[in-house]
C-alpha cells in the first residue's frame, strides 16, 4: 500500500503469490498438462512478499539468474537463503509464507495440485505419493532444464501442443520422483502397446498433421494414463510421440515438395507449421538441407515460391 500524490491510500495489485504486479516487467503464464507454469521477472525486486495458507498444492520456483536473495519468515524466526542460477525452491501452498526479496528477480513458477501430483506419481510407478519435500535454494540442473524448455516454447508460441504436454508430463514426474515421499515400483514387465494401440495412436497422429493434438486426446484412445502411454509409444516406435511426428511431418513435406506447384507456405502448412521460417528451420535442421535444395535436388523444377 503506497499514498498518491493527494495524499489517498492506494492498494497496489498483488498477484496470487504475492508480487506487485505493478512492479513486475514479465508476467505471463502456460497451462499445459497437469501443471500451471509462469514467468515472473522485474528489474527490481518486489520486496516483502505475503500470502496466506491456500489451497492443497505445491509451488516450485527457478532462479533464472544468480544474484537473488531472500529472507523468509517462520513465526518469530527468519533464515536467508541465496539463489544462483538454477537454484530451485518448492513450497506447501497449504501454509503461510513471508518473506523478504531483494536483488533480481527472474524466476520461471510451477503450479501443481495434491490430487494432480498424486495422479503424476501413479502414472510414473511410484507408490502413495501425499507430499513433495519443501526446500529452499537447491540446485536442480534437470528441473532448470525442463523448465527453460517449456517456457521457451511458450514465449516463442510455438505451435506444438504434443511436445509442450510432454515436457510439462516429464516436470511433474520428475519432480514426484525427486521430492515425492512414494517409493519407486518395479514393474512387472516392460511396457509396449499393443498393435492396435500402436495402429490407433500413429493414425491419429497421421490425420493431426497439420492441427493440434494432445498427449491426452490419444493415451485415452489407447485406454492409457498419460506417462504410460508415452513410455509404451517409445519402447513400441524408439521415438517419443512428437519425434514420430516431427518425422511424419517430415515424410510429407517431401513428398509435397514433388509437386512444384505449391509454395513452401502451402507446404508448411499442410505440415503444422504456422510460419514457413520454422518449417524451414525444422527441415534443414533434420535434412541438413533447405527445402528448396531439396526440391531441386530431387529434379523438380519450382513455379510458385
Amino acid at each position: 500500500m503506497a499514498m498518491d500524490g493527494l495524499g489517498v491510500r492506494v492498494q497496489h495489485k498483488r498477484d496470487s503469490f504475492g508480487c506487485t504486479v505493478e512492479r513486475l516487467d514479465e508476467d505471463w503464464q502456460l497451462f499445459a498438462g497437469n501443471m500451471t507454469f509462469f514467468r515472473k521477472a522485474s528489474k527490481t525486486a518486489p520486496g516483502r512478499v505475503t500470502t496466506p495458507a491456500g489451497a492443497d498444492g505445491y509451488l516450485i520456483g527457478l532462479s533464472v539468474q544468480r544474484g537473488h536473495r531472500r529472507r523468509i519468515f517462520d513465526g518469530q524466526r527468519s533464515t536467508v537463503h541465496d539463489f544462483n542460477e538454477s537454484h530451485i525452491y518448492v513450497r506447501d501452498l497449504r501454509e503461510s509464507y513471508k518473506a523478504d526479496l531483494s536483488g533480481s528477480f527472474d524466476f520461471i513458477l510451477a503450479q501443481i495440485s495434491g490430487s494432480d501430483l498424486e495422479e503424476i506419481a501413479a502414472e510414473s510407478d511410484l507408490g502413495d505419493v501425499s507430499a513433495l519435500a519443501t526446500t529452499t535454494a537447491r540446485p536442480d540442473a534437470l528441473l532448470a532444464g525442463l523448465l527453460r524448455t517449456l517456457i521457451g516454447c511458450g514465449a516463442r508460441q510455438q505451435s506444438n501442443r504434443l511436445f509442450v504436454d510432454q515436457i510439462s508430463t516429464a516436470i511433474g514426474v520428475h519432480l514426484a520422483h525427486t521430492y515425492g515421499n512414494g517409493r519407486l515400483r518395479t514393474p512387472d514387465r516392460r511396457l509396449t502397446l499393443s498393435k492396435k494401440q500402436e495402429h490407433l495412436a500413429k493414425e491419429l497422429l497421421r490425420s493431426r498433421i497439420a492441427a493440434e493434438v494432445s498427449i491426452s486426446e490419444i493415451a485415452l484412445l489407447c485406454d492409457l494414463p498419460r506417462f504410460a502411454f508415452i513410455r509404451a509409444f517409445r519402447e513400441t516406435t524408439g521415438m517419443t510421440p512428437h519425434e514420430w511426428l516431427r518425422e511424419a511431418r517430415l515424410e510429407r513435406a517431401c513428398l509435397l515438395l514433388r509437386n512444384g506447384e505449391l509454395s513452401l507456405a502451402d507446404i508448411a502448412a499442410a505440415c503444422g507449421y504456422p510460419e514457413v521460417v520454422n518449417f524451414v528451420g525444422a527441415f534443414t535442421r533434420s535434412m541438413t538441407i533447405t527445402p528448396e535444395a531439396w526440391r531441386l535436388a530431387a529434379g523438380v523444377r519450382s513455379s510458385s515460391l
